[in-house]
This record gives structure tokens, sequence and C-alpha cells, in this order.
């Protein structure tokens, strides 16, 4: 017994079992100073031992105040494994340089549109005069179809993906008591992303497609399309034409344009 066990009685190290969660088998047993250990396990814990990253699945008891009293803990383990980057796919074969603005829910509104953070500015209308930069950008995004993409029992898979850097922000400005009537809707919701607002978001519905975007002092900065179907299309033409615009199917790489 040293001088301070002498002194001040017994150690106050816990003595630690590490247990292989997957096997039940031991991993090993250490006797270890509390200040090594976290004041809790009731959040999520990895912890580095014989080289390898372990994720902490149970702690038996979980809080210091029980293990320090009974100066024992036990903690069933899984090995964190490591990701092969040759493995990763994506979903998607580009996604927005700017990502969307959100905000805490704090009401409701008519409806809520819910898009994926990956879906934003997926559709949109786009200035007429931004065509030689949306071509660059198509460019860049068919040759991940071409030449990094496989299909899968459900969809596509997508070894790379194209972050739309060129493009920048729609920037348009569109009176959007003009969208209302053009598309004769007054069905006007939020946007709900990863269970926030979007800031300055708005959602419209009409029979045949849901529109979101944002505004700013009462005009359409971003117009985006989150549902389609097959009679879409002539709304689209009808808001190229009355707002010179185009629209841009990104994922797909595909444009509509007026003649």
């Amino acid at each position: 017994m040293g001088l301070f066990d002498k002194i001040f009685g017994k150690s106050n190290a816990i003595k630690v079992q590490f247990i292989d969660s997957s096997n039940g088998n031991v991993i090993g047993v250490s006797e270890m100073p509390p200040e090594q250990l976290p004041e809790t396990f009731e959040i999520q814990t990895t912890m580095h031992l014989n080289d390898e990253d372990w994720s902490i699945e149970e702690a038996i008891p979980a809080h210091s105040r029980d293990f320090l009293q009974s100066k024992s803990l036990t903690l069933k383990m899984r090995k964190v494994e490591k990701m092969n980057p040759n493995d990763i796919w994506f979903t998607t074969p580009t996604i927005s340089n700017e990502f969307p603005q959100t905000n805490t829910k704090t009401k409701d509104s008519e409806f809520d549109i819910s898009i994926h953070e990956d879906d934003y500015r997926q559709k949109e209308f786009l200035k007429i005069d931004s065509l030689p930069i949306i071509e660059e950008e198509l460019k860049a995004i068919k040759e991940i179809w071409e030449n990094h993409s496989k299909k899968s029992e459900e969809y596509t898979l997508f070894k790379n993906c194209h972050t739309r850097k060129t493009i920048g922000l729609a920037n348009l400005s569109i009176d959007f008591n003009e969208i209302q009537n053009l598309l004769n809707s007054n069905s006007i919701g939020q946007v709900i992303i990863n269970g926030e607002i979007l800031s300055n978001g708005f959602g419209l519905t009409t029979e045949k497609t849901t529109y979101f975007g944002t505004l700013n002092g009462g005009k359409v900065v971003e117009l985006c399309i989150s549902q389609w179907n097959e009679k879409t299309t002539s709304e689209i033409l009808k808001i190229n034409k009355e707002f010179h615009l185009l629209f841009v199917d990104w994922f797909n790489c595909d444009l509509i344009k007026n003649d």
C-alpha cells in the first residue's frame, strides 16, 4: 500500500470491465482514475482502446455518481467500423452551393411543404441571361451521369457529386402577387427543411404543381418546384414567358425554355 493509500485509505480508481457487445467477450479489465472517465455515459461516447475506436452502447452504471461509489463500471462497446472512401456513393449527382437559411418553426400555416436540404434549388427558375453558365453546370452533371453512376434496385447512385458553385444566387425579382395571379393560386404555406422553416420562404400549390421559394420585400427572389406531374410543363412555359425565365431540373439535366 502506498503512502497516499496509508493516509487517505484505498485508491479511488474505478475498476472498468470492457465487453465487446457484438459477441459478449471481455476485451479487458483496467483500473482507471475517475478523471479519465466522463461524468455520464447517457450521451453518445466513443473510447480509444487497443489502437481502435469503440462506441459505448451501454454503461453499467451510466452516471459517475454511481460508479464512483461502487468503484466498478462495465462498458458494453462496439468497434467503430471505418468506412472505405471507395464505398461511399451519393444519391444525387449535384447540390446547390448555397445552403437554405432556416429558422425555428413557431406557427402553423395553411399547409407545409417538407423538402430535404439536398432538394433545395434542384428544380428552379433562372434568368435567361444565365444560360451560358447553366450549360457549363449541366456539362459537369452530365459527366457524372455518364461516368460515375450506377443503378441500384430502387434508384441511381453516384460516385461523385457536383456542387454548383458557378451559377450563384437566382436573384429573381418577381412580384409575389403576379405569381399568384398567373398560377391562380391562393393556397400559401411554409417550407419545412429538416424540421425548421425556410427563412422568408413560401409555398404555393396548383392543381398540377407544388412551388416554393423565398421572398425579399414582397418580391420572389427564388422560385422552385417541389412536386410536379406531366401537366406541369404547361405552367412552366407560362411562367417562363411571363417573366422571361427558363427552368432547370438540375438532377435530371433537363432544361425547359421558350422558343
